[in-house]
């Protein structure tokens, strides 16, 4: 009886480091995931994306960067549209620099008596192709100063507003139009200078 006894004191010990084990497992086990989550960098939040700027204008986007700036000026984003029409203006500006040196060169071969016929008909050909170029880029060239000259007011930026403006009023043809461009761009400009209503 007393080895009974002695085998049945020794499997409760045994149980007991059993459970003990058990036990420690367990509380590592548990303070493991308690560590991981706590030491884990907090959860990201997604963060709004940005605008979209336009990169370089070129022949191929260059509509549709314009559709774009109309697009954030009617919602008065003044920031983006103010990049981009930069990125226009300038872009259209060096084109249409370009293109009229050209065009003069040209000229100036086509109408040379030395010069070779068969020159001067590819030039010819060419000088059709400048002749498309330039109006487009006009329109795109004046549409820009216009757009910066009114980006520049809304922003209380007046100093440059009026640069642009009257710019824009003299390189665009007159128009008695209320609604034209051009009565837009004086009137902005007329209050610009605190002369609005006057002419």
């Amino acid at each position: 009886m007393k080895c009974d006894a002695m085998v049945l004191k020794n499997r409760g010990r045994k149980t007991t480091c059993a459970a003990a084990a058990i036990f420690m497992v367990a509380v590592f086990f548990v303070s493991g995931l308690f560590f991981c989550a706590v030491a884990a960098p907090p959860e990201k939040k997604a963060k709004p994306a940005p605008q979209k700027d336009a990169g370089v204008i070129n022949d191929a986007n260059l509509q549709a960067s314009q559709k774009r700036v109309d697009e954030l000026l009617k919602k008065n984003e003044y920031d983006t549209s103010l990049r981009t029409t930069l990125k226009i203006h300038d872009y259209t500006k060096e084109v249409l620099t370009t293109v009229k040196f050209i065009k003069g060169q040209y000229e100036k071969a086509v109408n040379d008596p030395a010069g070779p016929t068969k020159d001067k008909e590819q030039l010819y050909l060419k000088l059709k192709g400048l002749n498309q170029l330039i109006p487009r880029y006009t329109a795109a060239y004046e549409a820009s100063l216009y757009n910066l000259g009114y980006i520049y007011a809304k922003r209380n930026e007046s100093e440059r507003a009026r640069k642009y403006l009257t710019e824009y009023l003299q390189t665009t043809p007159f128009s008695t139009n209320r609604d034209s461009k051009w009565m837009k761009a004086k009137t902005l400009l007329l209050e610009l200078y605190s002369l609005e209503g006057e002419f």
